[in-house]
């Protein structure tokens, strides 16, 4: 997908990306898999970043010998996602605060888009200080269909009156780079955080918040003063 020639909004994800969140969910994952007896790769795990977790899990379930196990049994020993949100995490991605204080200099719409609940996720933001930074949060419990499909992006952009033509998505996962450009934007696949996915079918890769990248990518294409 070209360029936008103007970028009059930027979304991005939360869980990777904003916040290194998903070494910890893994982590979460991974003792919920040992509780029911099974070893489960790192691989197999993340396939499950970016998603509901229904899907992926039954089909994990089955492939490790245990079709007689489903979602349910997962959640069943698994802790509460919550605690990463109100205990573990501690800072946000390292650069993310300093380029949203600049984004909110600049005049263009900043949005999220996550399949986190939106407890947990503004929960994490005003823990972060990072609430007042976005003008419309779109989270995982406010539409009917999550990523892969577009309802996330398009949501977002229906709240803040943007175009996809002028609006650019980051995001770190396979699911979440197809969902937005299911929605018609222009991708940055985000490889900043600590587990790095295949984010090859974004449009361009981001391998941090450093300032030349995103001077290249993003800055360089908001109109106005900078």
């Amino acid at each position: 997908m070209t360029r936008p020639e103007a970028i009059e909004c930027v979304l991005f994800d939360f869980d990777g990306v904003i916040a290194d969140t998903e070494p910890l969910g893994l982590e979460l994952d991974q003792e919920a898999y040992r509780a029911l007896g099974l070893d489960v790769s790192i691989e197999d795990a993340m396939r499950i970043i970016g998603t509901d977790g229904v899907g992926v899990v039954s089909q994990i379930l089955a492939e490790y010998g245990r079709p007689d196990l489903g979602p349910q049994d997962f959640r069943a020993h698994h802790r509460k996602l919550d605690i990463i949100y109100e205990r573990l995490l501690e800072e946000p991605m390292k650069g993310a605060r300093e380029v949203l204080i600049r984004l909110r200099e600049l005049p263009v719409h900043v949005g999220l888009v996550s399949t986190t609940i939106a407890r947990n996720l503004l929960f994490a933001l005003d823990r972060l200080g990072l609430l007042s930074y976005f003008d419309a949060i779109v989270a995982g419990d406010m539409v009917e269909r999550l990523k892969p499909a577009p309802d996330p992006w398009l949501t977002a952009m229906r709240l803040l009156g943007a175009a996809p033509e002028t609006t650019v998505a980051i995001d770190d996962s396979p699911t979440g780079i197809a969902s937005a450009h299911a929605a018609g934007l222009y991708v940055v696949g985000f490889k900043g955080g600590s587990i790095v996915q295949d984010t090859s079918s974004a449009d361009e890769e981001l391998d941090g918040f450093d300032h030349l990248s995103l001077e290249e990518i993003v800055f360089d294409y908001i109109p106005g003063e900078r």
